[in-house]
């Protein structure tokens, strides 16, 4: 890579923040603890326990289109999530809500299966702006009865708008700060700040977020993959690194191998072996 190519990158990613998807989807890869900060805050659940994360999730459609969720998360009560951020208003439309929604169901529809085993829906849409207009921190969308005094209907399938305008003192609110805010060190949240200063400031994380960076150009420039795929494909090598470690964490090597065989920092191998249930 140039110099002046890498400089540039260096100044866009400290523009970056939460809000931007690229961003964001690969500060909370692998970091549970994250996204169960967040979840807990956006559903006033202090107890919520994530119990398995992918980001940059890619569901096929063989009848239609396919979908990339950024997040995807099961929690202790079975519940399921479909964490997105936008900001752009077209990328909330309530349709496209809908489809993400009807994915997340269709993951889990088999032959004979019985309906009240289909897990508890929640798609979450965390936007720049309040794209549904009302001047509230969060809508909460459920499906009701119109003939009955609009009682709820009971599909356990919820829809969930964050607006990231609102950044008052209130925890949502300064948590639509922290992923408005650029400088790691005037967030609110520990957990958050550490995923942000890793990707901004640490040599690894700012290498990995340079490569991830070049690759999308690459691939919009010569044409060959849509966003979505861009994205997919410029998480593969990272993704493919932190199963090394992980592998190598199961057998027991040294952390000081690891970071030397992985190019990272032996503090990152304790992170991830931590958030793993790997360490040693």
């Amino acid at each position: 890579m140039k110099k002046e190519q890498r400089e540039q990158m260096l100044d866009d990613i400290a523009k970056f923040c939460l809000m931007d998807d690229t961003f964001f989807h690969t500060c909370l890869k692998d970091s549970p603890s994250g996204m169960e900060w967040i979840l807990r805050i956006i559903l006033d659940d202090p107890e919520l326990a994530v119990l398995e994360m992918h980001t940059q999730e890619d569901v096929p459609n063989i009848f239609g289109r396919s979908v990339i969720f950024d997040v995807f998360v099961r929690d202790a009560k079975g519940r399921e999530y479909n964490v997105e951020v936008q900001r752009a208003d077209k990328g909330a439309d309530p349709r496209r809500a809908r489809h993400h929604a009807c994915v997340l169901d269709a993951m889990h529809v088999e032959k004979n299966m019985e309906w009240k085993q289909l897990p508890p829906t929640i798609v979450i849409f965390i936007t720049e702006t309040d794209v549904l207009h009302g001047g509230e921190p969060i809508y909460h969308v459920e499906r009701t009865i119109r003939e009955l005094h609009h009682k709820r209907f009971e599909d356990d399938a919820e829809i969930i708008y964050v607006n990231g305008k609102c950044q008052d003192d209130t925890p949502l609110g300064q948590l639509m700060q922290d992923f408005a805010c650029k400088d790691p060190s005037k967030m609110h949240s520990k957990v958050l700040a550490e995923r942000v200063r890793f990707y901004k400031s640490d040599e690894h994380g700012v290498r990995t977020m340079c490569k991830i960076m070049q690759d999308l150009m690459e691939k919009y420039a010569e044409g060959k993959l849509e966003e979505g795929r861009a994205k997919g494909k410029a998480e593969g090598i990272a993704e493919k690194t932190l199963r090394t470690i992980r592998n190598q964490l199961k057998r027991h090597v040294e952390y000081a191998d690891i970071a030397s065989d992985n190019e990272t920092t032996v503090d990152e191998v304790i992170r991830i072996a931590k958030e793993n249930g790997l360490a040693y």
